[in-house]
């Protein structure tokens, strides 16, 4: 697991700044296939973490990440870590010229998004989270139950189960 520096004050930072060790975490091995192209998103990607209460994303312009600071001082390593991740997989697809926020598609529907959760659903795996937590993980207050159940779907997990 990766070291997580939760005392940033807001501002601008490099990636390893805040999480030690992300560089090396094998799933990015995965999303971003080089370590070339690896190294270049850890030595181009900005984050920027702001007094506001809000989770992570990634800006469509420029591929910045946005941390909310509450949400890293006081979020589980593990959610964390999994945001993190998922973040950087819209790195990848921002790169790539894709647009990150698709108004055609619902946030649960969206191709950006459900490529994202399943490479974070891939980590917790790893992790050793079972599907229970996984799905937990999943809910975002923007979505109702019904969309948090089409997203687990969209990502290989059983609902009916948990």
């Amino acid at each position: 697991m990766i070291k997580i520096n939760r005392d940033i004050t807001p501002g601008t930072y490099f990636l390893d700044d805040i999480f030690d060790g992300l560089k090396h975490s094998p799933i990015l091995m995965d999303v971003f296939k080089t370590k070339n192209e690896l190294d270049d998103v850890f030595s181009k990607t900005n984050v920027i973490v702001e007094e506001k209460d809000h989770y992570m994303f990634v800006k469509n312009d420029d591929a910045t990440i946005v941390i909310g600071s509450n949400h890293l001082k006081n979020s589980d390593s593990k959610v964390l870590y999994l945001d993190i991740i998922h973040e950087l997989v819209h790195v990848k697809q921002q790169r790539a010229g894709i647009d990150l926020y698709d108004k055609s598609y619902s946030y649960v529907d969206r191709p950006t998004e459900i490529e994202a959760y399943e490479v974070a659903v891939k980590e917790a795996k790893q992790l050793g989270m079972n599907d229970k937590e996984i799905i937990d993980y999943l809910f975002v207050e923007w979505i109702t139950p019904q969309e948090h159940k089409r997203l687990a779907s969209h990502v290989g997990l059983d609902v009916r189960n948990t």
